[in-house]
């Protein structure tokens, strides 16, 4: 391959994970992080014969027979909330702003940098597994957390949440889902785009430090597909590390109130991270820009829930609620006073 078009492919690769980055870096930021604690609260809007006065009402017991994340033609319903977050991602980088972009700016520049020494951190992490008994038994475990046991996780969570009727359990594991289809259809885009070598692959065919870049769409090309399967054109970026920040970010957004959960999410994820490494499946830029793709996916679909679920009723309860009332009020012969406070 000629130095031209390794340039031109890096250029690619690059711009490929700046649009990645911008399409959720607007999310990096949300104006309000607060997380509804219902999926289902309800609220009664002022009667006409007291203007003044605000009831909040809170959910039923029941929060499936409410309009609620199982409706699908509310806004608040699963499906729509699912295009929405795919609207919201792709309109992201024109609302960017400035330190946005300086962020944009750092992810680029570190992936370049990560992709000049791939093949150096992969020359250490391939031999792990030999060098380490428990490397050796416990890197294939962990690494398919990023896949079918994630997943199975985020289910397992949901059904207990909703035997227990723990609705925010519920929610969370929705909005776990929601997350991971998102990163996956951004990281599968990516993969079509640049076509990147695997490294247990590039040993075997290219032999090319930091694995070959085959370019746009190279994985139907007839005359590579007859040499290579087309599972070896889809490392950048790693599907299972964007998997894992998702899942990762949501949680540890939905619970950050308790103090060791998002340390518990995030540790795991890298975990995962690592262990892609270590089976020899991806390089380290591969797992550093899935790992962004899934916590900006993750922050997104937390934010936009909890900008479509708040209602402005509930700060006018609260407010009220907080104020001291002293009213004169008659009954039949009775008279008397109220204080609210």
């Amino acid at each position: 391959m000629s130095a031209c078009k390794k340039i031109s492919i890096l250029i690619i690769n690059l711009v490929s994970t700046g649009v990645l980055f911008l399409t959720s870096g607007i999310i990096a930021y949300p104006q309000n992080l607060q997380a509804t604690d219902s999926v289902n609260a309800k609220s009664a809007f002022p009667s006409a014969t007291n203007q003044n006065n605000i009831i909040y009402h809170e959910s039923s017991g029941n929060f499936y027979k409410t309009d609620s994340i199982f409706y699908f033609r509310s806004q608040k319903g699963y499906f729509p909330s699912l295009l929405n977050d795919f609207e919201e991602q792709i309109t992201s980088p024109f609302k960017l702003k400035a330190k946005q972009w300086l962020m944009t700016g750092a992810a680029i520049g570190i992936t370049a940098a990560l992709i000049h020494v791939d093949n150096e951190i992969d020359d250490w992490a391939r031999v792990q597994k030999q060098k380490h008994n428990w490397i050796n038994k416990s890197s294939p475990v962990i690494t398919r957390f990023g896949s079918d046991w994630g997943i199975y996780s985020v289910i397992a969570t949901g059904v207990i949440s909703a035997v227990c009727k723990n609705e925010k359990g519920v929610q969370t594991s929705l909005l776990a889902t929601q997350a991971m289809i998102t990163s996956g259809v951004w990281a599968n885009i990516i993969k079509i785009l640049t076509g990147r070598e695997r490294p247990i692959a590039d040993y075997t065919f290219s032999k090319t430090e930091g694995g070959a870049w085959y370019g746009p769409f190279s994985a139907w090309d007839q005359d590579l597909a007859k040499r290579k399967p087309i599972s070896e054109f889809d490392a950048f970026p790693s599907g299972h590390a964007a998997t894992a920040f998702s899942i990762a970010t949501v949680f540890a957004t939905q619970y950050k109130d308790i103090k060791a959960i998002p340390v518990i999410c995030y540790s795991a994820a890298t975990l995962v991270g690592i262990s892609r490494l270590t089976e020899h499946e991806h390089w380290a830029s591969d797992v550093f820009v899935g790992g962004i793709l899934g916590y900006l996916c993750g922050r997104q679909v937390v934010n936009h829930y909890n900008k479509t679920h708040q209602n402005p009723v509930n700060s006018l309860v609260s407010k009220s609620k907080n104020k001291t009332e002293l009213t004169f009020i008659q009954n039949d012969n009775q008279v008397g006073l109220s204080l609210k406070w």
